[in-house]
């Protein structure tokens, strides 16, 4: 390998690894005391898979459910509103005209149907 390649296939690794890896400075001791002994015991001290696994439990821990506790609000909140317009309503009047001309109010009732 002459010194052409070499440097090209040092610089290719150079960039590889400055796309891949993380230096962290300033990190509270027990952060990293716990963090390296999570990496040990869980990832056989590989931190790169430690990282992962701690990002992904984040965002399922407090992503995804902020979303669909959200979610689950906006329904309650359409069910409420629906509710609401329901009772507002008044209830529909009917008449039945009597054979001397006069008129008998009927109130009709809403019947829930299984659906």
């Amino acid at each position: 390998m002459n010194e052409e390649e070499f440097q090209k296939k040092f610089e290719d690794w150079k960039e590889k690894y400055r796309r891949t890896s993380l230096q962290i400075a300033r990190i509270p001791e027990k952060y990293k005391t716990r963090f390296m002994e999570i990496a040990r015991e869980e990832f056989s001290d590989d931190y790169g898979m430690t990282l992962r696994e701690m990002v992904r439990t984040w965002d399922g821990v407090y992503l995804r459910p902020n979303e669909e506790l959200n979610m689950k609000i906006d329904l309650l909140a359409d069910e409420v509103n629906k509710l609401k317009a329901t009772k507002s309503q008044k209830p529909k009047e009917k008449y039945i005209h009597a054979a001397d001309g006069s008129k008998i109010k009927i109130k009709e009732q809403e019947v829930e149907q299984d659906g």
